[in-house]
């Protein structure tokens, strides 16, 4: 009921606030869509508190589109704009000063100006539309008559009406950030401009405000949210793979909602998290998993990138080095993630709705033994150990594909409708979003989306903004138990006896009577894992001019987050033991509040200054409450109040703060040297009392060559830049509890008659945060007219006082501390990032490509034994693992992390048939202590490319992904080879060894193996297992088709696009699984590229549209 009161409150705050918003931004759509160039002028002196002169004859009767004016530009962009149409131009002259005057016209001069903006000549009217090549509308595009003074501006929906004279034969058109376009003059003109390699003009949003990329000197990548907008996967983490140089993402499974890989230039912790921090609209989100805060179990991840709607992103940022993300000081160690919602702009109301649709499968199978050679094997197993013959293992006429009995197509949908626009004084965007993903795993597997967002903008004064921004996510998710507990549909599979059948005559499934392996079709239909997600965040802000160039920015927002888990695993799915199952909920609720003082001096000459100094205090409260049970041999009751048996109740309480202060200082001359410096203060509740306060800060230089006067002469060089920078970033999140400073304690200690607690481990007052020191070298190049753009940057981070939790003598009465900082890792790289203009015109074809190289390198971890290096290795072992007690990975100085310990296989011994492993200290025996790194899962390198092609009204594009150089550890081959149980194998065992086959590198079946205990196996963690999985993946592939405005006219529609696309269609490497980029999910580091019966990632076929009215 309490939760029912807090969604229903919810609501009503958001229907309470929908019809003063629609009352006072949709009432645009009746309004003129252009204002008088005189007020737009006055717009941009108010604005940037600069002086413009001009003779009211000048612009009297001029006329331009209510959304020209754009804030996020320069004074002088915004002048430009507005001025171009008309044959005017500004002149500089003071600092902050500008005169208008008139250009020169020809002798045959135009006209004067109607209303509209149009320059009037006897002749005739001609109409248009301009669009990007994704068919998305250019509002405010130049449109000008080649060798006259006559021009217009795009309206809000891209179109233009202009006069023009019989001598009148080209138009020029043109829109910031995309390659002018030269077009012949006709009736009804559909234009399309491509985006330009050189973006040096754009708006680039950076922590605490935004900079102009021309000027930018720290790492910054920008992705546009139509980028994203159409990709089919449910989190916008997979969207970004091979968009941003230095972004390692891996997509872990095809599973719909699962948890995606990434990593901002290698991974930054050992034990901590290495997922970045994510500001969506200036609000930090939390993204660590519940199952940290409570009862053990494959609890829902907090993600918020699977929270956000795709097509409400207006752009995303990656802060790479230091310097750019220093001003979030203890939680930009990992690099950041910007994420910037749409904004409604001045004009009539649009309308926008997209949609896509399609089915994902799996196409891929694996090579399994038929049930003829599933017999077979079996009974070699047995009769290799000695072992009569198995009556139960019979030959028979069923031959069940038990893959094909658990894959199927898939649907996936997507719908959107937004609304955006507004007046002189407001501005909105809404919109509702909803995505719906089934699973290509038969049976319950679905994961459902909606979404509702509101950001309003309402200019009370002339100096004050006020901006509301809300958004809503409520999700489904039915799971299926991809982790290491023995319940993964694909693992049973693959393993299962071919000679049962699905169903019994009944039509009831079949069970294995032996209860060796579940049914796997029934185990997808039965095994109930739902995770329910409601998800709510949001900010208000103010914005005061308090003088020219002068500030100030408040703000209050909060993330409130509810995850419930419900997990019943039925008797049958239990194999005929008890049912059981758990249910928790978990709820956190965080608050933000923010302040900025912000100023901008333009000094006398060539000089530049601003400064920003800000404080920010951020709370949050968590609990999760849970409890797992069991009951008798019936699932007519399937919720935990009714279990026989209750065990492992949880109620978990934790709060968390952080206080911090921070600023930033900019200087430049001429825009040719550039200074920036930043540095931020935070205070953590979740570290020690000695050490709660950590200082992060940075700075970087910058050196515009081409502004030199040397390089006047070199014509083929638009803009280079050289920059560096270096500075000191920290890590908080991941720790495992939101006090790892302080002593643990467990009950269930008597002490005589009295119960008590005991000490578990120790407290640490001087534990603190791991600390990066990053250091960037960075080349910006643009060259032949913006034809080429070139990003070049090399980096070394060096994190510090990795957390790590220590073992303690056992004479202590502690087994460890909950954390200590004793590590250090290293990571260095390469990053690449080319744009080229291959071809401009009416035919389009531009190519973006980006390469990432990043080392990493453990270069400290305490010695137990003094002197013994050896001593400071880390294993781990796979959670639950049934098929090796020995680790799977280790961490040791020198090597990276991700690095898999076993042993090196040197083939089979044909006297034997067992496998021969490598005598590492050669002492005659093979044990533990022959094992060695017998590879890694990070890659050598990655990249991308992309190209887009346009012509009239087509848009055609392709994306390419790879990965080289990392290794996987198939451990669904150690399933399927190890030949020691009933499962079933791969065809490769079919080249066993035998008496009468003795030479191949497939071992003997022996069933039971090892028969002498503590003896190796023939399955041990070997290099036998592990492979290269290097991959080419042809990622995305998209043909679009933008309908002419004549035919829309009628509709009142001014844009129409629909596509097909498809994802994953082809993939080229010599992994012999499903998908080498496969994993199962795990933000640990001692998991990394281990692929355990992982569900692969889908190919996609889809058809969408985009329609704006």
């Amino acid at each position: 009921m309490k939760r029912f009161h807090h969604l229903l409150l919810k609501g009503l705050l958001l229907l309470l606030l929908l019809p003063f918003i629609l009352q006072k931004s949709l009432g645009a759509a009746d309004n003129d869509s252009t204002i008088p160039l005189s007020a737009a002028l006055k717009m941009v002196r108010d604005h940037y508190k600069v002086d413009i002169l001009f003779e009211d004859k000048t612009v009297d009767g001029l006329s331009v589109p209510s959304g020209t004016v754009n804030f996020e530009r320069s004074a002088e962009e915004n002048l430009g704009a507005l001025l171009r149409p008309f044959a005017l131009h500004y002149k500089k002259v003071k600092a902050r000063s500008y005169l208008i005057v008139s250009a020169t016209v020809p002798a045959a001069a135009p006209a004067p100006v109607v209303q509209t903006g149009v320059v009037a000549l006897p002749g005739r009217w001609i109409t248009g539309t301009v669009t990007s090549t994704d068919g998305q509308a250019l509002h405010g595009a130049s449109v000008r008559v080649k060798g006259s003074g006559k021009g217009t501006y795009t309206d809000a929906d891209g179109k233009f009406r202009l006069e023009v004279g019989p001598e009148d034969k080209v138009l020029l058109i043109s829109f910031t950030g995309y390659a002018a376009a030269e077009i012949p003059i006709d009736n009804d003109m559909a234009v399309r401009l491509t985006a330009v390699a050189s973006r040096l003009n754009d708006v680039v949003v950076i922590g605490y405000g935004t900079a102009s990329r021309k000027n930018l000197i720290s790492s910054v990548s920008t992705v546009k949210g139509s980028e994203v907008s159409n990709v089919p996967v449910t989190s916008i983490d997979a969207a970004l793979q091979g968009k941003a140089a230095g972004v390692q993402v891996v997509e872990n499974s095809g599973a719909p909602g699962d948890e995606t890989y990434i990593r901002i230039r290698g991974n930054g912790s050992l034990f901590g998290e290495n997922r970045p921090l994510y500001v969506i609209d200036g609000v930090p989100m939390n993204n660590l998993p519940a199952a940290q805060y409570g009862i053990s179990g494959d609890g829902q991840r907090i993600a918020a990138t699977n929270d956000i709607n795709p097509n409400d992103i207006a752009s995303i940022e990656v802060l790479k080095d230091a310097e750019a993300s220093a001003i979030y000081g203890s939680r930009g160690a990992n690099g950041v993630i910007l994420i910037t919602t749409k904004r409604g702009v001045a004009g009539k109301s649009k309308f926008t709705v997209s949609a896509y649709t399609g089915l994902a499968s799996v196409t891929k199978r694996l090579n399994l033994l038929n049930n003829t050679q599933y017999v077979d094997l079996i009974k070699e197993e047995r009769a290799n150990a000695g072992l009569p013959a198995d009556p139960t293992i019979a030959y028979t006429d069923t031959n069940t594909n038990w893959q094909n009995a658990i894959f199927r197509q898939a649907p996936i949908t997507d719908a959107n409708l937004s609304i955006s626009g507004g007046t002189g004084k407001t501005s909105h965007y809404i919109s509702l979003g909803y995505f719906d993903q089934t699973g290509t795993i038969v049976g319950l597997q679905r994961y459902k989306r909606w979404n509702g967002r509101v950001n309003f903008d309402f200019m009370a004064t002339d100096d004050l903004k006020i901006g509301i921004n809300l958004a809503g996510t409520h999700s489904i998710n039915h799971r299926m138990d991809n982790s290491f507990s023995g319940q993964s549909v694909l693992a049973a599979a693959l393993i299962e006896n071919p000679n049962y059948p699905i169903y019994n005559r009944n039509g009831t499934y079949f069970s294995d009577p032996n209860r060796r392996v579940t049914n796997p079709v029934m185990l997808a239909n039965s095994l109930r894992f739902v995770s329910d997600v409601d998800s709510y965040d949001g900010n208000i802000f103010g914005e005061y001019n308090i003088l020219k160039g002068l500030k100030f920015k408040t703000s209050l927002g909060f993330d409130d987050q509810e995850v419930t888990d419900d997990r019943y695993q039925s008797v049958a799915v239990n194999n005929g033991s008890p049912a059981s199952g758990f249910v928790s909920v978990f709820t956190q609720f965080l608050w933000l509040n923010e302040n900025t003082l912000s100023y901008t001096l333009p000094l006398k000459g060539r000089h530049n200054f601003s400064a920003l100094i800000g404080q920010s205090t951020q709370e949050a409260a968590v609990r999760r409450i849970g409890v797992s049970g069991s009951q008798s041999s019936t699932d007519i009751i399937q919720s935990v109040s009714g279990f026989t048996s209750l065990y492992s109740p949880t109620d978990y309480r934790s709060e968390w703060g952080l206080v911090s202060y921070f600023g930033r200082l900019n200087y430049s001359y001429n825009d040719r040297y550039l200074v920036e410096g930043v540095a931020r203060t935070d205070g953590s509740s979740r570290f020690g009392a000695n050490k709660r306060y950590g200082f992060f800060p940075s700075i970087a230089a910058g050196w515009r060559i081409s502004n030199e006067a040397f390089m006047r002469d070199v014509k083929f060089v638009n803009d280079l830049k050289l920059r560096g920078s270096i500075g000191v970033t920290g890590n908080n999140e991941g720790l495992g509890s939101d006090f790892p400073s302080l002593a643990t304690y467990s009950t269930g200690y008597n002490y005589g008659a009295e119960a008590g607690i005991a000490g578990t481990s120790l407290s640490n007052n001087d534990l603190s945060w791991e600390s990066t020191v990053s250091s960037d070298l960075g080349l910006d190049m643009t060259f032949l007219d913006n034809r080429i753009s070139v990003t070049v940057d090399a980096y070394d981070k060096v994190t510090n006082r990795l957390i790590f939790k220590l073992n303690l003598p056992y004479t202590s009465g502690y087994s460890r501390t909950n954390g200590a900082n004793i590590g250090q890792m290293t990571n260095k790289g390469l990053e690449f990032l080319v744009n080229t203009d291959n071809i401009r015109g009416a035919f389009t074809w531009n190519t973006g490509t980006s390469l990432s190289i990043n080392r990493n390198k453990i270069t400290y971890l305490p010695e137990t034994v003094a002197g013994d290096p050896s001593s400071s290795d880390f294993t781990e072992s796979l959670p639950g693992s049934f098929y090796t007690s020995l680790p799977t990975s280790i961490y040791r100085v020198g090597a990276a992390v991700g690095s898999f310990f076993g042993y090196r296989s040197l083939g089979v011994n044909p006297s034997t048939g067992n496998m021969i492993y490598d005598d590492v200290n050669h002492d005659g025996k093979i044990n533990a202590n022959d094992r060695v790194i017998i590879g890694n899962a990070l890659p050598k390198f990655t990249g991308s490319m992309t190209n887009t092609f346009g012509y009239k009204g087509f848009d055609f594009n392709f994306f390419f992904y790879w990965s080289y150089g990392n290794k996987v550890y198939n451990q669904t081959r150690v399933m399927l080879e190890r030949m020691n149980a009933y499962n079933n194998g791969d065809t490769r065992t079919l080249n066993r060894w035998s008496s009468a086959h003795t030479v191949t590198d497939v071992p003997k079946a022996m069933f039971n193996d090892p028969v002498q205990v503590n003896s190796v196996t023939n399955g041990e963690m070997s290099s036998r297992f592990v492979e290269d999985g290097s991959y080419i993946r042809l990622k995305n592939v998209t043909l679009g088709y933008s309908i002419p405005m004549s035919r829309l006219r009628r509709f009142k529609v001014s844009s129409f696009r629909v596509y097909i696309s498809g994802q994953n269609l082809l993939m080229i490497t010599s992994y012999s699984g499903f998908d080498p980029e496969s994993q199962n999910q795990s933000v640990k580091n001692s998991q990394l590229g281990i692929d355990w019966a992982v569900q692969p990632q889908p190919r996609t076929l889809l058809a969408g549209l985009s329609v704006n009215f």
